[in-house]
């Protein structure tokens, strides 16, 4: 329960302050990143080279090249 009521605070933080895409994709990552950090041992060290896979400018340009 915890985990979600921050989750919804972030969201609405983000949304209130009427942040950029940018903004939005690094609070998405920095909550992904939180959640593996709760994983045990190798599964966190797993699941954080899959969320800092791609910053948001290459996101941005994989994202444009494929329209």
């Amino acid at each position: 329960m915890k985990s979600a009521t921050l989750s919804l605070s972030i969201i609405a933080m983000l949304f209130n302050a009427g942040c950029s895409t940018g903004a939005w994709y690094e609070g998405v990552k920095n909550r992904a990143e939180h959640e593996c950090r709760s994983q045990p041992g190798a599964s966190a060290d797993e699941c954080l080279s899959r969320v800092n896979r791609q910053s948001y400018e290459d996101y941005e340009k994989a994202r444009s090249e494929k329209r």
